[in-house]
């Protein structure tokens, strides 16, 4: 709106004028007023002249009869001169200040910059259209300083052959956060032969600690304060319902979607499985691909094939949250 400079609307430019000169010409040809024809021509009378004038004709039958004869041809043969109409009207007014205030935008007013400009900079914008970021991480937790097999992605490992009377195990996970607005929460799916859950509450999580079986527990929701694990799922094998083959567990970002947050801004996740009855670490996996594509990761699954409990270290992400991997698994999740 500022930017378009105001129209000149005050002043006439010089050939309007000319062409206004040579219309008032038509009209009155050579009206020269003062050259005194009075004297040239003798008509005696300063009103009879003023007369001739106003009627644009010889005066007939006025109290000169040679007027009649003679028309004032040399009264209107020359054309005024010098005077000061004539010249107001032959040239445009120039260098006058309101013409020059139309002609000329106004330049350097603080409210034409501030429209022009857009305003730059701000935190409300910054907030909104960025995730939090930069904030301070929180230090480093003590971790608990294992002895287990250092397994890599999807280098399985049988439990049972390392403890045959292996009874109850420990699945602790744990993980350190780039960005304070991160939220990871472990879950864990009880799976049946078509690798969907056996029943919607057959899906372990800190909503829902326990599972209907009585099988497997959940430590809770962790704030990621304290030493060792973040949250650990105990699983007792000899009361795993026969119709779950596989146990999936998974770690996931609450609100990462809604927050724009993944596991780019995550680092040292790892998953170690505990032989719960000696406190002694069995294998342990640490996680190596953070994706800025990934919201949720699938670390490990547990399973029986033969009679034994083996492990697979998965790694795998998923562009999905938490809602998202129950319809993956077949949990029906209310609207």
């Amino acid at each position: 709106m500022f930017d378009i400079p105001m129209k000149t609307t005050g002043a006439m430019s010089s050939d309007t004028l000319l062409a206004l000169n040579q219309t008032a010409g038509a009209g009155l040809p050579n009206n020269n007023i003062g050259a005194n024809p009075m004297q040239q021509n003798n008509y005696g009378a300063q009103q009879g002249f003023q007369n001739n004038m106003n009627y644009g004709q010889p005066q007939q039958g006025g109290f000169n009869s040679g007027m009649a004869a003679q028309p004032m041809q040399n009264n209107f043969s020359q054309p005024m001169q010098n005077t000061q109409p004539q010249q107001n009207f032959s040239q445009p007014m120039q260098n006058t200040q309101p013409q020059q205030n139309f002609q000329q935008p106004m330049q350097n007013t603080q409210p034409q910059q501030n429209f022009q400009q857009p305003v730059q900079n701000t935190q409300p914008q910054q907030n909104f259209s960025q995730p939090v970021q930069n904030t301070q991480p929180p230090a480093p937790r003590e971790r608990p300083k294992g002895t287990g097999v250092q397994l890599k992605k999807g280098q399985k490992v049988s439990l049972s052959q390392m403890n045959p009377q292996l009874s109850q195990i420990q699945v602790c996970l744990g993980w350190d956060i780039l960005n304070q607005a991160c939220d990871l929460d472990a879950s864990a799916f009880m799976l049946g032969t078509d690798n969907k859950v056996v029943g919607d509450d057959w899906f372990v999580f800190y909503g829902q600690p326990t599972s209907p079986d009585g099988s497997i527990s959940h430590s809770g929701d962790s704030d990621g304060s304290g030493v060792g694990d973040d949250e650990i799922i105990t699983i007792d094998l000899k009361k795993i319902s026969p119709n779950v083959q596989k146990v999936v567990f998974i770690v996931t970002i609450n609100e990462a979607l809604e927050k724009r947050l993944n596991f780019s801004m995550v680092k040292n996740a790892y998953v170690r499985v505990v032989d719960k009855s000696s406190n002694k670490e069995l294998v342990k996996f640490m996680l190596t691909d953070y994706f800025a594509t990934v919201t949720s990761m699938v670390v490990g699954e547990l399973y029986n094939k033969g009679g034994q409990w083996r492990f697979n270290p998965v790694g795998n992400g998923f562009a999905e949250d938490l809602a998202g991997l129950c319809g993956i698994y077949g949990v029906n999740v209310a609207d």
